[in-house]
């Protein structure tokens, strides 16, 4: 599949001008163009920029709109609920999530329930965001306003969302531990990017309408489908494991205070994510920050000095992988496909900007 090499900063100063360009303000527009960006330079295209085309739709379709701001339901620590009122995921989620850490620092602990955002992006990115205020965090998300994309362990139509968990904890004086994934044993968002490069994806991770397996994205995407085929499903991570903690992020995120939930689906087709989130001051629990660090330190080299299975590829701790490839994108570019940047020049190009120019 054909690609092209893209700038980091080029690809921040054009999604931060399609985004200003809509309505949203300069700060909103920094914070939700620099995520995406990260993300690509993350290597996790699937949370990138060729988001951005989505966004634009969910504009144009009515779902998504520049004047949406958050509101506070509640604010009595330890507890923060925040009503997203559907506005623009990136900075309703951040801000969210530096008000907990406020809390949680003048505490000891925060529980944050964020409801009913547009699509926030990517989860491990707050759990930085906590890691960078030196707090332990852990996050459950759904996925709501479209159909279910998950199948149920045994099943063989979805019931959830991709419903991703993240955990941090910060290393003083180092790089965090970041753990992150999706309760599907593949992100939607990845299997948008194997279709749009035409690529099959790995067996065992989608079956068909008919719960057949299969090893094309196609299947998972309306637009994919040939005649009157049936949406297909992703299959959750580890059968019923990954199955039973996509129903626990449904619940704890949206579904006991009411927020959307995947069994909801509105008129037209948007993403909205609920955050439940619980932030923690590891102070708390061991004052001395050397001591912290000595002994996160001393077992992550115990766990790493594994013998790997493969001499080119040695055992890695969370959030390795991504610091990586930060480094090799940074230098070397962000490889785009080119179906998703087209699709991006065409949601530039109907607000009047010119992506090539960039």
């Amino acid at each position: 599949m054909a690609y092209r090499t893209h700038r980091p900063e080029t690809l921040c100063r054009l999604a931060q001008d399609m985004i200003v360009k809509t309505g949203w303000t300069q700060d909103e527009a920094r914070e939700t163009a620099e995520h995406l960006v990260l993300a690509n330079l993350s290597g996790h295209d699937s949370h990138g920029v060729g988001m951005l085309p989505l966004y634009f739709q969910s504009l144009a379709d009515g779902n998504l709109s520049p004047r949406s701001q958050p509101k506070t339901r509640l604010d009595a620590a330890p507890f923060l609920i925040v009503d997203a009122q559907v506005s623009l995921g990136q900075p309703a989620a951040r801000n969210a999530v530096e008000q907990a850490a406020a809390m949680a620092k003048t505490g000891g602990v925060a529980i944050l329930n964020l409801l009913d955002a547009h699509h926030i992006g990517r989860i491990g990115h707050y759990a930085e965001a906590a890691a960078a205020q030196g707090l332990i965090s852990t996050f459950w998300v759904n996925v709501a306003g479209r159909p279910p994309i998950v199948a149920p362990h045994a099943a063989k139509e979805a019931r959830f969302g991709t419903n991703p968990h993240a955990i941090g904890i910060p290393v003083p004086g180092g790089d965090p531990i970041i753990l992150d994934f999706a309760t599907s044993r593949m992100a939607h968002g990845k299997a948008r990017v194997a279709l749009n490069k035409g690529e099959p994806v790995p067996p065992g991770y989608i079956i068909d309408g008919e719960g057949r397996p299969t090893t094309e994205p196609r299947h998972v995407f309306q637009h994919g489908l040939v005649g009157d085929e049936a949406l297909g499903a992703l299959l959750p991570f580890g059968d019923h494991k990954g199955a039973g903690l996509s129903l626990i992020a449904e619940l704890l995120s949206a579904g006991l205070m009411g927020a959307a939930r995947i069994d909801e689906k509105p008129a037209k087709s948007w993403i909205i994510n609920s955050l439940f989130g619980v932030l923690i001051d590891p102070a708390r629990l061991e004052p001395d920050a050397e001591l912290r660090k000595s002994r996160i330190e001393s077992y992550l080299a115990f766990v790493r000095a594994a013998k790997p299975q493969d001499e080119a590829h040695p055992v890695l701790a969370p959030g390795d992988k991504e610091r990586a490839m930060r480094i090799e994108r940074a230098a070397n570019g962000i490889p785009l496909d080119d179906e998703t940047w087209s699709q991006i020049k065409a949601a530039a190009a109907a607000h009047g900007i010119d992506a090539e120019s960039y």
